[in-house]
């Protein structure tokens, strides 16, 4: 990596024009990063550009176009292309805050001309692999699917993983809960196939009695004949197969 203020700067702008490099922490935390950092901020007497890039390269990994415009008079003046891919990125960060995005939002939070360019910002987006959403331009709102994770700040892992364990906990309360469903309805199941069987039996008894008997009453045959269908059989011998 450079050592001189003017290959830092020429590193970043490289960097931040890459089409295909949307994040930037791996290159933050580099060590060689870490080392060339004070140098930028050593020489401010001279020159401010470094430190301003450095700013600037923050932003691009943490930050929002709406964040660039606040403080815009202390960062270098963007490229178009670098504009662009700011807004590529402020669309990532507000649809890991919401799911649904209503064009209006969009369209000022991306500092959209009109409806047409924002569309267009948001299907790039998508082609990029940054996002995946529908729009829906009757209801005039994206509903997002999928989106990429952005640079983490070193302070903000903490609340991160505050939220992951609570996120986990959730999950196996939801787990024992349906653990206890399924065995519910097991044994529900079980039950009731063995008076189905139960049943089954009792009116064979019956059957075989009046037959000793030499006779067969009227209604034993109603109920013979309605069990002795072939609908009933196959069940019988449907839920018979799974029987422990």
């Amino acid at each position: 990596m450079a050592t001189t203020e003017s290959e830092v700067i020429q590193v970043i702008q490289q960097l931040l024009e890459n089409e295909s490099i949307y994040h930037f922490g791996r290159v933050l935390d580099s060590p060689k990063a870490r080392e060339v950092r004070p140098l930028a901020n050593v020489n401010l007497a001279a020159s401010e550009q470094p430190n301003a890039y450095w700013n600037l390269l923050e932003l691009f990994s943490f930050g929002t176009l709406s964040d660039y415009k606040a403080v815009s008079a202390q960062l270098p003046e963007l490229t178009e292309r670098q504009l662009e891919k700011l807004k590529h990125l402020s669309l990532v960060s507000l649809a890991s805050v919401s799911k649904v995005l209503p064009y209006d939002d969009l369209i000022r939070e991306l500092d959209c001309a009109h409806e047409q360019q924002m569309e267009d910002l948001v299907i790039d987006t998508i082609y990029k692999g940054l996002l995946s959403a529908k729009l829906d331009q009757q209801r005039r709102l994206v509903e997002v699917e999928f989106v990429v994770g952005r640079d983490v700040r070193r302070e903000d892992l903490q609340a991160i993983y505050e939220s992951l364990d609570k996120w986990s906990a959730v999950c196996e309360k939801e787990l024992d809960t349906l653990s206890v469903g399924v065995n519910d309805a097991e044994q529900k199941l079980v039950s009731k196939r063995a008076k189905e069987r139960e049943f089954t039996f009792a009116l064979q008894d019956l059957h075989m009695a009046h037959a000793s008997a030499g006779g067969e009453p009227e209604s034993l045959a109603r109920y013979d004949s309605q069990y002795a269908s072939s609908e009933y059989q196959n069940e019988e011998r449907r839920t018979g197969a799974g029987e422990f």
